[in-house]
């Protein structure tokens, strides 16, 4: 069972329907669009990142055809919520680099939706390509943020969403798998 949660999604019209993925098993998939982001390649961070670091790099599909990919940097820790405990994953999508392959893709298939309504998609794309089912032992989030300061200086406008606040950034997209019990 998965719960899923998008943010202030704001669509406009064009000649592509705004990206709207769903988990699948080693992907997640936007039918009406014909992509497909491949569940991660995930590495530790190579220097000079902090090795703390996870670095994920996707693959991008259009109509069974490989378009592009992004590569990222994450974390993942244990946290306790509500008593259970619960891994969280984050991506971290605040890196100009990150904004602009994003931003590239989204001008290869042609995509008329606003540049932030946009990324909110695709980061949703991006988080359920990870999702898996849970552990036994604790619920597994997916979270992808990025800053205020980081659209400015890519000259995204970001609309007002309706999210939590993670050191003074914006969660684009979040999901999460509960735990199995038995």
């Amino acid at each position: 069972m998965f719960f899923v949660t998008g943010f202030g999604l704001s669509l406009t019209e064009g000649p592509t329907m705004p990206l709207n993925f769903e988990p699948r098993p080693g992907s997640a998939v936007d039918e009406g669009n014909g992509i497909v982001i491949t569940a991660p390649r995930v590495l530790p961070a190579s220097p000079p990142e902090d090795p703390t670091y996870t670095e994920y790099q996707y693959l991008f599909h259009v109509h069974g055809e490989r378009v592009d990919g992004l590569g990222l940097f994450g974390s993942d820790e244990i946290q306790g919520r509500s008593g259970m405990p619960e891994r969280k994953f984050t991506l971290d999508l605040s890196r100009d680099w990150v904004l602009k392959s994003a931003l590239s893709f989204k001008e290869s298939i042609g995509n008329t939706d606003g540049d932030f309504t946009f990324l909110q998609g695709l980061a949703q794309g991006l988080i359920m390509a990870n999702m898996d089912e849970g552990s036994s032992k604790y619920s597994i989030r997916y979270v992808a943020v990025t800053t205020y300061e980081a659209l400015a200086r890519c000259g995204i406008t970001p609309i007002p969403v309706d999210s939590d606040s993670v050191e003074s950034g914006i969660v684009l997209a979040e999901a999460r798998v509960p735990a199995r019990i038995g």
